[in-house]
């Protein structure tokens, strides 16, 4: 007799939960996991799956890093080939060809004057690396006074201790644990989405004559660097705020750098989250032409199939520190920096953003985005649509109208984030013109559907 075999169906959402709630302990909050939370099992392109077998289109793209999707064959085969030839090798003794190849393949898109790369393993570790450059730079050259570090008061620039002291409003640390040397500065206010912020619609713009201080919105980063310019090591911003996609205008952002550089104050740019396609070019930055001295990447680098991250300076920089090994040079690093299955994954990625014109497909569906979200603007309870390429932010009247229309979306099979009062759009930047239309038309029901909502 022919025993069958016992089938055991795989668990579900409520039991899995409920093994969850036990054992894991979820990243911002001790008591994350509630009923509605989602258990992906599975991916393919735009797409989610759950373990009760609903499907998504994720439109934030995972935490706003699976660029290329999910199931991205280019990305998985170059690193399965490389976990069979060489997971890895250590940094600090030696090297390996992926870390050789990204760095260089890096330098090619930054430059020219970007060129050296330091690797980490996340937007928090990439802040944190960045912090250590910039008051070791000026250490270094023996001007030990500078030692701020100044960014904008509604700012996130990760979790770590050094980068949450760089996000009062977003992560803040309690002041007995805080470390000291970190400042915040009003930010320069809001700006539109394309045809309304300089240079955006997938061009670089023209740096120009220069900024007019009269309309370029620093004028409070230009007071305080006035007054404790010669303390400060560096400021640091991002080209678009991640948490509310608010786009910091291509005059502010060479008004910065020339700020900067009048005060002798080195520009950190946190492309953690518009690095390598999101806003429609490689980097945010080349919009305005406003070049960085440190640069911070990492979500879109390897698109979330590993952890990643880059620290890209000048040469200028890396020849301080190597002018000086006598003052140990620059002594940081992870056991995992330039780990060869990661950087693996980063070539693949920027292949596939080339060859697959990705970067064009960022800016056609950006365009179809705001056309489309042009029929809420008008509504009473709907305060901006801003954001660049596919970061882009709908700012309601409050957190509680912005949570119901995220649980609408879902209800509707999208994933979206939601950031207090805002519902930020992130989707892959492979999204196609059917799942924008789709996106696009289910935000728009979802926002209206509310209107009579208490915010």
């Amino acid at each position: 007799m022919t025993v069958a075999p016992i089938v055991r169906a795989a668990p579900n959402q409520t039991e899995l939960l409920s093994v969850d709630a036990d054992y894991l302990w979820h990243p911002w909050s001790p008591s994350r996991v509630s009923p509605d939370t989602l258990v992906a099992v599975a991916g393919e392109g735009c797409e989610v799956r759950d373990a009760d077998g609903r499907t998504y289109l994720d439109a934030k793209s995972s935490g706003l890093n699976a660029t290329l999707g999910y199931g991205c064959r280019a990305v998985t085969d170059a690193i399965s080939a490389q976990l069979a030839q060489l997971m890895t090798y250590d940094m600090g003794e030696g090297a390996n060809v992926p870390a050789i190849r990204l760095a260089q393949r890096i330098a090619g898109l930054t430059g020219p004057r970007l060129t050296r790369t330091f690797f980490c393993n996340s937007g928090s570790e990439a802040i944190e690396t960045c912090v250590r450059i910039a008051r070791f730079y000026h250490a270094v050259r023996e001007d030990t006074g500078r030692t701020l570090i100044v960014s904008l008061d509604t700012s996130y620039h990760g979790a770590t201790m050094a980068a949450a002291a760089c996000s009062p409003a977003a992560t803040p640390v309690a002041p007995e644990v805080a470390p000291g040397g970190f400042v915040t500065v009003p930010g320069p206010g809001r700006t539109e989405g394309p045809g309304h912020a300089e240079g955006s619609g997938g061009h670089p713009a023209d740096p120009g004559p220069g900024p007019d201080p009269a309309a370029d919105g620093a004028d409070a980063l230009r007071e305080f660097l006035a007054e404790h310019g010669s303390r400060t090591a560096a400021v640091v911003l991002e080209p678009v705020q991640a948490r509310g996609a608010q786009v910091a205008s291509d005059a502010y952002l060479r008004a910065v750098r020339a700020l900067c550089d009048r005060h002798g104050v080195l520009l950190i740019l946190d492309e953690v989250t518009t690095g390598f396609g999101r806003t429609g070019l490689m980097f945010g930055y080349q919009h305005s032409g406003a070049e960085p001295d440190i640069l911070a990447t990492s979500k879109g680098l390897a698109a979330g199939y590993m952890s990643l991250a880059a620290v890209t300076t000048t040469q200028h920089i890396f020849d301080v520190f190597d002018r000086n090994k006598e003052r140990a040079g620059f002594v940081h690093g992870h056991t995992h920096s330039g780990h060869a299955a990661a950087c693996a994954a980063g070539l693949a990625v920027i292949d596939v953003i080339e060859k697959e014109r990705v970067l064009a497909n960022v800016r056609a569906r950006e365009a179809q985005l705001f056309t489309a979200l042009e029929a809420v603007r008008p509504l009473p309870h709907l305060r901006e649509v801003r954001g660049r390429g596919l970061l882009i932010a709908l700012e309601t009247d409050g957190s509680r109208r912005a949570a119901r229309i995220r649980a609408r979306m879902r209800q509707d099979g999208i994933l979206v984030r939601r950031t207090g009062r805002n519902i930020l759009l992130a989707p892959p930047l492979i999204i196609t013109e059917t799942e924008t239309a789709r996106l696009a038309g289910a935000l728009t029901a979802a926002v209206e559907a509310v209107a009579g909502d208490a915010g």
